[in-house]
């Protein structure tokens, strides 16, 4: 497996280049998403594109950042590092995703994985810097 394909994916998300991410898929791509499987390029990059709607409504500014590294033959994983700003307040928010890519150097399986106390600190930092969620149960 070449990294490549794999800093390419990640490269994309970064940037909020959806066709990019597209272009980076196998047709028979799934992957594990948060809020459940996502089969096919269309919608695995409809649940990004969403995600990132989601974040620009939330806060006033997003900076993506991500750390590829191998950890298999066909495998690699990504430290997604999203710095989230509200009221003039600063967030670090991690996550991962597994990455496995086929023959043809395409993205085949994604798996996401949360890291523990990252989503509980990102609420807290949202209640905290008086976020428009504020208060409102999760």
């Amino acid at each position: 497996m070449s990294l490549e394909s794999v800093q390419r994916f990640a490269a994309a998300l970064d940037a909020e280049d959806y066709e990019g991410v597209r272009a980076t898929l196998a047709a028979h791509c799934w992957y594990h998403a948060p809020e459940g499987l996502r089969i096919g390029p269309d919608e695995i990059v409809a649940s990004y594109r969403q995600n990132g709607a989601s974040g620009r409504d939330r806060f006033e500014k997003i900076e993506y950042q991500s750390r590829v590294e191998a950890i298999g033959s066909a495998d690699a994983l990504i430290t997604f590092i999203d710095r989230v700003m509200l009221r003039g307040a600063w967030h670090e928010f991690r996550c991962r995703q597994q990455i496995r890519i086929g023959a043809g150097g395409l993205v085949e399986q994604i798996g996401h994985e949360e890291i523990p106390g990252e989503r509980e600190r990102l609420q807290q930092f949202e209640a905290g810097a008086g976020g428009r969620n504020a208060g409102a149960p999760s």
